[in-house]
């Protein structure tokens, strides 16, 4: 009998470990992110992306989303973070209610900029933009690879994430 009940408790305590397991995993599966950000060539590893709510441009509200290489955690200001290489190589981008990018500020480890970052307007879009249901989703892509003074940088990157 003393051998069944232990059976039994070890059976339940993996079944739990399981169930915390699949829990704590679909609590932090609030993002995905793949694709490629390069400056001249050299591909940035990014990990992570994030929506924030931004302040109004052109009169209208944006959302800021924040692509990183490493971890922003509950960070309240990771926008302005990001572009002094907190999270490492880096997107700041500025969007539109209507999914229309507003600006996009490039932190990457080969960027040749005395500040460490770049600001491009006009270049950037986001394909098959959704904002609905809690989430922000699409494709944010420069087109190909872009001049910025003497070096090359694109992005074409297919992201989902929590809105703020």
């Amino acid at each position: 009998m003393q051998r069944m009940h232990l059976r039994l408790t070890a059976t339940l305590a993996a079944a739990m470990s399981v169930l915390v397991v699949l829990l704590t995993a679909s609590a932090f599966a609030q993002s995905t992110l793949s694709g490629v950000y390069k400056v001249d060539g050299k591909a940035a590893a990014l990990t992570q992306v994030a929506a924030y709510a931004g302040e109004p441009e052109s009169g209208q509200p944006t959302t800021v989303l924040v692509f990183s290489a490493k971890n922003q955690g509950k960070d309240a200001k990771a926008a302005f973070d990001a572009l002094f290489g907190k999270f490492g190589d880096a997107l700041v981008v500025k969007v539109l209610p209507d999914g229309k990018v507003y600006s996009v500020d490039l932190v990457h480890s080969s960027l040749n900029s005395p500040s460490g970052s770049a600001q491009v307007f006009g270049v950037a879009k986001i394909n098959d933009f959704k904002s609905g249901g809690g989430e922000i989703s699409g494709e944010l892509t420069s087109g190909g690879p872009h001049d910025l003074r003497d070096q090359k940088w694109e992005v074409d990157l297919t992201f989902k994430t929590k809105a703020p």
